[in-house]
């Protein structure tokens, strides 16, 4: 080996050291870059055959070998901000941009951006769109993952259940006279029941297909028998009873109640009201819980009154918890639940789970699950991944990508209101630069000396 070969061997070994330099203070300079993936520098050596006979070789230096990315975990960082997502495990964000180029990412720093004029979606910094499945999907591919999209709006639901825990006060004394015949909506349009008719009164609320909030009354009154009582569903104001004029105007359900020794509810008749006081028997046994269609303003809904009893095949009853109970204590509701709301504004992102499951929240006080987030994951991400800058990856050519829907048991789930933080070790990268600095040292030092032998052998001719 001549001694310009040992210069050149020198000088490969400040060549590599620059580059392990170069690595180290990116991984440095990223140190606070959310999701960051520090790279590390694989050095190899350089042979060559010094002997076609014998097969020798001696080295002539280093080289790079590979910057490999690593991929473990990075700290999870809390934030409190919904749309900050971060990964516990294995996998990646799946993002889109405007021309349907797919990239995957760790980094889950997301806003909510306009995706229309009627919905939103989340975003990041770089106007990429996080992908997720309709909120029941269990598997997903790139073919079926959209745009995580949010309604601005949340249109109205027409109420149709109506259910109420109920106590009636079996103090009361027995009455002959049915509500049927004292109520009269043509004798007093305003007030078909007067004070004193019936000995109380529930006033609900339900909601009809527009969104409008709609007063109703369940009148009570006892029956012809202890153990009866009387109950009469109907509207607040009969004037929007779309069914027309009549004496039942604003009625639409009647029934009568049937209680055991102990209070308990043991059977029970329904029929639906027409105008002119007909009725017509409802078949609880087929129906189980009674309901009658109402017409509001001249709009249809269906209503299900739930007292927490239904009425099996056989005609016997089952109680649920929360039925409706005669017993000596003043009347009270203990419970109302109704299944409609009104329109409602997009107010923000409740809640993230760990199982990518999205909730908004509407300013009527309702909340929807409108999409679940799929992760990606590859078999080998060295091999699998070609890195982008800015926190992105995008799949080689040939690559399998694998979509899963994150959980607890699963390789990864979602943390939200959070976000992971770099992996880079700063202990690590500092006792890397110190033996860089002292390799480049020592391969300046090589060829310096190299040097200096030259000029002395050159002086000596």
């Amino acid at each position: 080996m001549s001694l310009f070969g040992n210069m050149y061997i020198g000088y490969s070994g400040l060549y590599t050291d620059t580059i392990a330099t170069r690595v180290s203070a990116d991984n440095i300079a990223n140190l606070n870059t959310i999701a960051f993936k520090g790279s590390r520098t694989e050095f190899a050596s350089r042979l060559v055959r010094e002997s076609e006979v014998f097969g020798r070789e001696r080295g002539i230096g280093s080289a790079v070998k590979d910057i490999r990315s690593i991929f473990t975990q990075g700290p999870i960082q809390s934030t409190d901000v919904p749309t900050d997502l971060a990964i516990s495990g294995k996998g990646f964000f799946v993002l889109a941009d405007k021309k349907g180029n797919f990239y995957y990412t760790r980094d889950g720093q997301f806003f909510i951006n306009d995706a229309d004029k009627d919905h939103f979606t989340l975003q990041n910094a770089l106007g990429m769109s996080l992908l997720g499945a309709d909120p029941t999907a269990t598997s997903a591919d790139l073919a079926t993952l959209k745009p995580y999209i949010i309604p601005k709006v949340m249109s109205s639901k027409a109420t149709s259940t109506l259910s109420v825990e109920l106590i009636l006060d079996a103090r009361t004394p027995v009455n002959s006279q049915s509500l049927l015949d004292k109520y009269d909506a043509s004798l007093r349009p305003d007030k078909p029941l007067e004070e004193g008719a019936y000995n109380w009164v529930f006033d609900w609320y339900i909601y009809d297909q527009t969104g409008e909030m709609i007063p109703v009354k369940l009148y009570v009154d006892r029956g012809d028998s202890a153990n009866t009582y009387e109950v009469l569903f109907a509207l607040a104001d009969p004037a929007k009873d779309g069914r027309g004029d009549g004496k039942m105007k604003g009625a639409f359900l009647y029934g009568t109640l049937t209680f055991g020794g102990g209070g308990e509810i043991v059977s029970a008749d329904f029929s639906q009201v027409s105008l002119d006081g007909t009725l017509t028997p409802l078949d609880l046994t087929a129906l189980g819980k009674p309901k009658t269609p109402l017409n509001i303003n001249g709009r249809t809904q269906e209503i299900t009154l739930d007292l927490g009893f239904t009425v099996n095949p056989d005609a016997s009853i089952t109680r649920e918890r929360g039925s409706i109970k005669m017993i000596a204590n003043a009347f009270t509701q203990l419970g109302f639940i109704q299944d409609g709301y009104p329109m409602g504004i997009f107010e923000r992102i409740e809640v993230i789970n760990e199982e990518g499951l999205i909730k908004a929240w509407y300013t009527n006080q309702k909340e929807i699950a409108v999409a679940r987030i799929f992760l990606a994951d590859f078999s080998g991400y060295e091999d699998s991944l070609e890195k982008l800058g800015n926190g992105l990856f995008r799949t080689r050519p040939g690559v399998t990508t694998y979509f899963f829907a994150p959980s607890s048991a699963e390789r990864g789930r979602i943390v939200s209101g959070a976000l992971e933080g770099s992996n880079v070790d700063l202990a690590n990268e500092m006792v890397n630069l110190i033996m860089l600095q002292r390799s480049f040292q020592s391969n300046s030092r090589v060829i310096t000396t190299s040097d200096q032998m030259l000029e002395d052998f050159l002086r000596q001719r």
